[in-house]
């Protein structure tokens, strides 16, 4: 399991790699490569902003269900 840390090393030096590969090409909208690099991109901030909030939530449930309740409204 990937830890936050290294996903957010994985995200720096996908991104880097993603501008280097729309500086290459004329038209970025069309080139599978840039799609790729950019689905690969939004992958892992999906992925990490998956595990911080597993964290929140487990935070959540240790407080009483009355003060969860309270803090929702």
């Amino acid at each position: 399991m990937a830890t936050l840390e290294s996903l957010k090393t994985h995200i720096t030096k996908a991104k880097k790699n993603l501008q280097e590969e729309v500086k290459k090409t004329d038209d970025p909208r069309n080139n599978l490569d840039v799609r790729a690099r950019r689905k690969k991109v939004k992958r892992l901030t999906r992925k990490s902003n998956k595990i911080t909030a597993t964290a929140l939530m487990a935070e959540e449930k240790k407080k009483p269900k009355k003060e969860r309740k309270a803090a929702a409204e």
